[in-house]
């Protein structure tokens, strides 16, 4: 009787072990990218992988806009820490927007105050390169982020007032302070993936369609990334704005494949 009763322990605990193998498989399979070609999904179907899905990610950041330009935060680092930064947040995805030109963003700016002081802002995160964003937005990426990861940051502030550039002269601000603005931020936006090295933006560059939506380009030849990495945190700072989010590469699977 007793090795009855172990034999259907043993049976349970083998039940129990495959299903939770099988679980995170199961659902990096079980979106509808995965089920159907991208000229069966339906607009509320693109708006959710554009905006809530393992390439797209809501993110939040607390302070004063970078009206001024300043880059960096108050200790130096690029990656926020210290006294007087900005309260980050990764929360669950927001409202759906669209952006000029006809091209979805799914980008949120906030306006309004917390209790911790300075304004708070939302916006999105997305993995733009990732094959099913492209099979989603149906535009093509500019040819200067051929060979590089490219990630959009969408609804925040620009720094280096841009905005009151655009205001006062119209739609083409000077460029020699556009260039200055982009290059500043190449030095304060990384893309890490958990345990290795991080890599610096190499091409920063502003989405035509919308004045609010920035692309960050991240060289395939310096970071080479897998779906066996744990996950990989990009972080940017827009002014006194801390921009992070964290994408988890076992969930980015597009018909088996990574896709980044």
């Amino acid at each position: 009787m007793s090795e009855l009763i172990l034999s259907r322990r043993k049976l349970f605990m083998l039940v129990g072990g495959g299903l939770a193998a099988w679980r995170p498989l199961e659902a990096t399979t079980s979106g509808f990218w995965n089920k159907k070609p991208p000229g069966d999904w339906s607009t509320e179907e693109i708006d959710t992988l554009i905006t809530k899905s393992p390439w797209a990610k809501e993110a939040s950041a607390r302070g004063a806009a970078p009206e001024g330009g300043g880059y960096g935060s108050p200790n130096g680092s690029p990656n926020g820490g210290g006294m007087g930064m900005p309260r980050i947040g990764i929360p669950g995805i927001g409202g759906i927007g669209m952006g000029g030109g006809g091209r979805r963003t799914g980008g949120n700016r906030g306006g309004g105050r917390g209790q911790q002081g300075g304004a708070l802002y939302r916006g999105t995160v997305r993995w733009e390169s990732a094959q099913p964003v492209q099979d989603a937005l149906k535009s093509p990426l500019p040819e200067e982020f051929a060979d590089h990861y490219v990630i959009a940051v969408i609804g925040f502030p620009l720094p280096g007032g841009q905005r009151r550039y655009q205001d006062e002269q119209g739609d083409n601000p000077p460029r020699r302070s556009q260039d200055d603005t982009f290059d500043n931020l190449k030095h304060f936006t990384t893309l890490q993936p958990k345990g290795k090295e991080l890599a610096q933006a190499g091409v920063v560059q502003q989405q035509t369609s919308s004045n609010s939506n920035l692309l960050f380009g991240f060289s395939r030849n310096s970071l080479t990334l897998t779906k066996d990495d744990k996950e990989v945190l990009f972080s940017t700072t827009l002014g006194r704005l801390v921009v992070r989010a964290k994408f988890d590469p076992k969930e980015m699977l597009y018909h088996g494949r990574l896709a980044v």
